[in-house]
């Protein structure tokens, strides 16, 4: 299994949105790498992390685990890049 923080960002971004269109806003990309990131995602897990419903897109039982998860990840992504700025003394 291998993913990269862009991944499991616009995972979350989906995720908290609902859409691949409210993601891509917010994160001011085009519509198809948040589509692509998320297609190979699933493929790499090997299991759907949304069901594609008419009205947008919903986390399944996997996506919730998996969203619980890359959010953890996230958050410590950013507590050690803000350690190592400290440590570079970029941040106080």
């Amino acid at each position: 299994m291998s993913f990269t923080l862009k991944q499991l960002r616009y995972f979350v971004a989906v995720a908290e949105k609902g859409s691949v269109i409210g993601a891509a806003q917010t994160l001011s990309i085009s519509q198809s790498a948040v589509t692509e990131a998320l297609k190979n995602l699933e493929a790499d897990l090997g299991v759907p992390l949304f069901e594609r419903l008419p009205g947008g897109l919903k986390l399944t039982a996997a996506g919730e685990v998996f969203a619980r998860h890359a959010i953890v990840v996230l958050q410590d992504a950013e507590r050690a890049r803000s350690e190592l700025d400290a440590l570079k003394g970029l941040r106080t």
